[in-house]
């Protein structure tokens, strides 16, 4: 051996040693992690040994990568912000129901949602126009007196809770913007802080830091389920990553640039805003996104259309219960939204008026206009504040709600799918197989012992020229 005589044999032998150790250890590594969603399969890439250019002198692990497709890993980012606001308006308007304390039909066409429970607003007007004509057929009588107001209490109070409890709801949705904006912060700042310890290991030891990598892109992922942006490798850094979301001027705005800017995200009520900036941010993903929509959307509509049907109630009743305008009213005239529709100070069982003031000893005219409203259609265009019958505006209103709520449902279900897709398509390029790992094992521990073989071969071959060859 003129080249590689026993004791470079010898060498290349526990290089070899040393390469497969460092292969099985990757590969146990990989199996350790089989359920680990944040971590990314890892693979040894083998090298020749040869400083001068000349015959091998060994084999060496040149690198420990991680199997990751970029690309995967950003669509998965954008498919878990569109799941996550799915999720979150989804959840909002389920809050919305149960917080009106009735059940809405769940369908997908907006003309034909219903409510059920014994005590929605739809069975309070009911009650209250029922003891209307009651009172109507029946004038005199003290006990419909007594139902005609309690019946148009019963009402005013299930307008007043339906939307103080929507109010309650959209409250809770803007303190969880609040929370996810922390959140957010908090995320960002782990990040940055991750780019700097990646940067410094990475610089010292010259080889990656798969581990951090990992753990940073499973802060990116926690992100995105907060807020959308998106993310690109510095030009100058290829280890350290920057993120940018969307001004409300259409312009990208950087929140984070390696580990040397960093942001701070604000939420004013409106709008999350960059502090520094006070620019504002358009969001179209995230659990942020999801909550604002419906909080704004959906559940601010559908108080809209109960204080306009509040204020259809009050004017259209007090007319037709004081047509002349100067008597007194059966509510307030001043509560004309659905928080403060109330009973005419004064009004009672006892004084409640079943015609106009003076009118014939059984004359039920004013019953029998009330009871009336409750067929009536008004019209937004002749000055009401409502189109069609108070049950038919009531029932638009809650159509739509029910729409918007079955949309969301049936959105948030494609959207999961796709992110199941998606992740799938990852988990088969970066996740481990256990089934690859053990074929990976077994190649690399017959390498092992082959090296350790050639290593004892060599040994014996040794041995036999120092303590053989000598003698006589």
């Amino acid at each position: 051996m003129a080249e590689n005589g026993l004791y470079d044999v010898l060498r290349m032998g526990i290089s070899s040693l040393r390469a497969q150790s460092r292969a099985i250890e990757t590969v146990g590594r990989n199996m350790a992690n089989v359920n680990n969603p944040t971590y990314a399969r890892q693979r040894v890439i083998f090298g020749d040994v040869s400083p001068t250019g000349g015959a091998s002198v060994g084999v060496d692990v040149i690198e420990v990568q991680q199997v990751r497709d970029v690309l995967l890993d950003r669509q998965l980012v954008r498919e878990k912000s569109g799941a996550a606001a799915l999720e979150a308006e989804t959840a909002a308007y389920e809050r919305g129901e149960a917080a009106m304390g009735e059940t809405i039909s769940n369908v997908r066409d907006p003309n034909l949602a219903a409510t059920t429970g014994g005590n929605s607003l739809t069975n309070a007007m009911a009650g209250f126009f029922g003891a209307a004509r009651q009172l109507s057929v029946d004038p005199t009588n003290s006990t419909q007196k007594q139902m005609f107001v309690q019946t148009a209490k019963t009402m005013t109070e299930r307008f007043q809770f339906s939307n103080d409890r929507l109010a309650e709801v959209q409250a809770d949705l803007t303190d969880q913007v609040s929370n996810d904006t922390d959140k957010a912060n908090l995320l960002l700042t782990t990040i940055k802080e991750l780019n700097l310890m990646i940067a410094s290991q990475e610089s010292e030891t010259g080889t990656k830091a798969l581990t951090l990598r990992d753990q940073r892109q499973a802060r990116v992922e926690d992100l995105a389920q907060v807020m959308n942006f998106k993310t690109t490798t510095l030009p100058d850094a290829p280890n350290q990553i920057q993120i940018t979301a969307t001004s409300a001027s259409g312009v990208d705005t950087v929140i984070l640039s390696g580990g040397t800017t960093l942001e701070t995200l604000a939420f004013a009520g409106a709008a999350l805003r960059v502090v520094s900036s006070n620019t504002a941010l358009t969001l179209t993903g995230g659990s942020t996104k999801g909550l604002l929509t419906a909080r704004d959307g959906a559940l601010q509509t559908l108080r809209n259309s109960l204080n306009l049907l509040a204020k259809q109630m009050v004017t259209s009743v007090n007319a037709a219960y004081n047509p002349s305008g100067t008597g007194q009213n059966f509510f307030d005239p001043a509560g004309t939204n659905a928080s403060s529709i109330q009973l005419a100070s004064g009004l009672t069982g006892l004084n409640v008026r079943a015609s106009v003031a003076g009118g014939a000893a059984g004359d039920s005219s004013v019953a029998q206009a009330i009871s009336k409203l409750d067929i009536r259609s008004f019209s937004s265009t002749s000055g009401d504040a409502i189109n069609g019958t108070m049950g038919e505006s009531y029932s638009a209103a809650i159509s739509l709600f029910s729409y918007s709520l079955s949309q969301s449902r049936m959105n948030h279900e494609n959207q999961t799918g796709v992110l199941n897709i998606v992740r799938g398509q990852r988990e088969s390029t970066s996740g481990v197989s256990l089934d690859e790992e053990a074929a990976e094992l077994m190649k690399f521990q017959r390498a092992y012992q082959a090296s350790a073989r050639v290593i004892s071969v060599v040994d014996q071959m040794l041995d036999i020229v120092v303590n053989s060859m000598g003698r006589g």
